[in-house]
């Protein structure tokens, strides 16, 4: 494979997870975030415990999206809970699932999971903040 110049715009959780597996897989990735830091609004929601994903099937959890299922699906069955689940895992941010049957980082805050996110193995993203 050739490595390849990407650039994601946004680094919100989905941008900052498309960018740390590009750059493991070798390419050279710029995320360009509008605002003054990566992931505000995921730092905000770790105030609350943070629930990450839920633990339940798929075929219960996607009648969950509603009218957007159909678009939705093809991403979700990608990379499904479990997927996100072992991937927070692999960053040293192990996850449990509550009585509700969400899923949560143990730590029960944003921070860790964004800085051990933020810097992935080998060549990672490089960033831009306050980008137009």
């Amino acid at each position: 494979m050739h490595s390849k110049d990407i650039a994601i715009i946004g680094a919100g959780p989905a941008g900052l997870i498309a960018a740390e597996r590009l750059a493991q897989a070798g390419h050279r990735v710029t995320i360009h975030e509008r605002m003054p830091s990566p992931a505000r609004k995921f730092l905000l929601a770790g105030r609350g415990g943070l629930n990450l994903t839920h633990s339940e099937p798929l075929e219960t959890f996607l009648p969950h999206y509603g009218a957007a299922r159909d678009w939705l699906e093809p991403a979700v069955q990608v990379f499904p809970p479990q997927a996100l689940r072992d991937w927070a895992d692999g960053l040293g941010a192990e996850s449990f699932i509550g009585t509700s049957g969400r899923v949560f980082p143990k730590a029960m805050k944003a921070s860790p999971l964004l800085r051990a996110c933020s810097k992935p193995a080998g060549a990672g993203p490089a960033g831009t903040t306050r980008a137009r």
